[in-house]
C-alpha cells in the first residue's frame, strides 16, 4: 500500500466513523455536511504536501466527496422501507440536493 491508498483509505474510515456519530447521537445534517468538508478538506492538503502528487488531491476531494454522500444517502435509505416508494424516491433526491446545497454553501437551501 502506498501513501495515497494510505491517505485515502483513512479519510473513508474518518468519513464512516462521523456518519456512525452522525446516526447515534441525532447530530444534525448540516453538521454532518460540514464536518464532511472538513475532512475532506484536510484529506486534500495532506495530499498535496506528498511530492510529485499531480492532480491527486483534487481526484481525491472528488473521491472522497461521492463516497460520503453515497455512504449517507445509503443510511438514509436504509433506516427506510425495503421498497422505496415514488414519495421516498423523491426525498431521495432532494436530500441529495440538499446534500450538495450545504456541502456547498455551509446551510440548508432557503
Amino acid at each position: 500500500m502506498n501513501c495515497i491508498e494510505a491517505a485515502e483509505g483513512t479519510a473513508k474510515a474518518i468519513l464512516l466513523k462521523n456518519l456512525d456519530l452522525v446516526e447515534g447521537y441525532s447530530l444534525d445534517v448540516s453538521e454532518y455536511i460540514r464536518n464532511v468538508k472538513a475532512i475532506i478538506e484536510a484529506a486534500a492538503t495532506f495530499a498535496k504536501t506528498i511530492p510529485d502528487s499531480g492532480d491527486w488531491p483534487e481526484a481525491l476531494t472528488e473521491s472522497l466527496y461521492f463516497f460520503a454522500k453515497k455512504q449517507w444517502l445509503a443510511r438514509m435509505q436504509k433506516n427506510g422501507e425495503t421498497e422505496p416508494s415514488q414519495t421516498e424516491t423523491a426525498d431521495i433526491e432532494y436530500q441529495a440536493y440538499c446534500y450538495d446545497y450545504i456541502y456547498t454553501h455551509g446551510n440548508y437551501p432557503r
